[in-house]
């Protein structure tokens, strides 16, 4: 019987600490920025950490969100569906996490450089869901795409959460062989983060729904 191919919702990860929260930087082997010189990319604001009083004013919106919310998640734990704001591990590289947040790492010519500009989700529609095909029989590790038919806009989606008839592309594919490791990042929500590590030194760090589908990623690649 032949191996079924695993999906699983992936993009490019964001920054969690307040100096790079919701931000990402795409970088060389000596840290330069490599974001204008990738092919096809649809331009966007470029990367910053917050200074000072970005990062104070970051607090202040979590503290006044987590406030908000409070009332939603005693409803929830009352009607016996526990919803409480997700955790973040322990910190592993303050360089790449709190001072920087890279999650394309890559010198000319390498694979990592090849990933699909729409695992960005500050380039893509929000109707695009990007996913991770693993474990097929033809031994390739894929990215695809499709549009999903739900309404809403960039900050609430309901309804549909089907996807449109002939939508779905392949981004890309590489053969298995080529990747040498993946890891779970902790410090990340719900430790969702993960790294991936390619035979010529390039990595990438993407995330997904939740820490089981991150696990179950890392298992199929390790």
């Amino acid at each position: 019987m032949e191996e079924e191919a695993e999906r699983h919702r992936v993009e490019f990860a964001s920054g969690t600490a307040a100096s790079v929260a919701n931000r990402r930087s795409f970088r060389d082997h000596e840290r330069n920025d490599i974001e204008p010189e990738l092919p096809g990319w649809p331009p966007r604001r470029g990367f910053a950490v917050r200074g000072f009083f970005g990062r104070l004013g970051w607090h202040a919106r979590t503290a006044l969100a987590g406030l908000l919310m409070l009332p939603l998640y005693v409803v929830a734990e009352a009607l016996g569906s526990p919803s409480s704001p997700d955790k973040r591990g322990k910190l592993e590289e303050r360089e790449n996490e709190v001072d920087d947040f890279p999650v394309m790492w890559a010198g000319d010519g390498e694979t990592a450089r090849t990933l699909p500009w729409q695992l960005d989700p500050s380039r893509r529609s929000w109707r695009t869901v990007t996913q991770i095909e693993l474990g097929g029989p033809d031994g390739l590790v894929r990215m695809t795409s499709y549009e999903d038919t739900a309404r809403g806009n960039w900050f609430v989606s309901w309804g549909g959460g089907g996807k449109v008839p002939g939508s779905e592309t392949v981004l890309w594919e590489l053969p298995r062989k080529e990747i040498t490791g993946a890891e779970i990042k902790s410090f990340s929500m719900a430790e969702a983060d993960f790294r991936i590590s390619f035979r010529d030194g390039s990595w990438t760090r993407l995330t997904t729904t939740s820490s089981d589908g991150a696990r179950r990623i890392v298992a199929l690649l390790g």
